[in-house]
């Protein structure tokens, strides 16, 4: 009873005996199978519902309808010798695209890297080249699997919450890196923005937001993968901050 008091779930305790005590035993038992199996049985309806709400969110953009409108704008101009009308076009296809990911919420390392990529150049163009960004992956990890739109809602809140609110001197700067550590894929995102305090450090993962914000990935990750993976935030204000992303790593069952 202490072990469980202390938050280890998986205690084994048998008895034979036809006392007191052994029915004790045996009954406190049958109790923690089935509260581990109530456990179970409720994060797996977390997961379902994250799921449904990520279709849900996918769901609201008609991919052809967004496709071919975005093609028709690329080869007009294309015809009007406009490359930047034309660049816009192709990034927010391939965004679109990836971040859709055919309704799967399971996508390879390499599209949401794509992903990433394409609405860091869209941003950049929107805040004509105010900001410059730095992205670098090891290549050897562009194979293995991760949730689907992880990334992009941290870029995202770095430019928005971060580079837009600069105040200090100095050029805008946006880094994001993927690498792996053993067992662990590993991704940061950092900005040298106007940061933010302690106290908003150590409440941003459970604040609550409007739209889909940085706690949802936090959630879906530790759904999915574990507690033991997520988000963690560092920031120091007018300085700048850095998330960094924890997942296991995980081969693509795509071809």
């Amino acid at each position: 009873m202490n072990q469980i008091h202390l938050g280890f779930r998986k205690v084994t305790v048998s008895s034979s005996s036809n006392d007191e005590v052994g029915v004790l035993i045996r009954s406190f038992r049958r109790m923690m199978d089935q509260m581990n199996h109530l456990i179970s049985e409720v994060y797996e309806g977390k997961i379902r519902l994250q799921n449904s709400e990520m279709k849900a969110l996918q769901a609201q953009i008609n991919p052809h309808f967004l496709y071919n409108s975005l093609s028709l704008i690329n080869w007009k101009a294309i015809l009007a010798d406009q490359t930047e009308i034309s660049e816009m076009a192709q990034l927010l296809s391939t965004f679109y695209r990836t971040t859709l990911n055919r309704g799967k919420n399971v996508t390879t390392v390499q599209r949401e890297w794509d992903n990433t990529s394409s609405y860091v150049k869209i941003q950049q163009m929107l805040h004509s080249g105010k900001f410059e960004a730095v992205l670098d992956i090891d290549e050897n990890i562009l194979g293995f699997e991760i949730l689907n739109l992880l990334l992009q809602p941290l870029v995202e809140n770095a430019v928005v919450h971060g580079l837009d609110h600069k105040v200090t001197e100095g050029r805008k700067k946006l880094e994001i890196h993927g690498r792996e550590e053993q067992d662990e894929l590993v991704f940061t995102v950092s900005d040298n923005g106007c940061g933010m305090t302690e106290e908003t450090r150590k409440n941003l993962l459970t604040m609550e937001s409007k739209g889909y914000g940085v706690q949802n990935v936090h959630h879906r990750i530790q759904l999915y993968y574990g507690e033991k993976y997520g988000l963690q935030y560092e920031s120091r204000v007018d300085e700048g901050t850095t998330v960094t992303l924890r997942i296991p790593k995980v081969e693509s069952k795509e071809e």
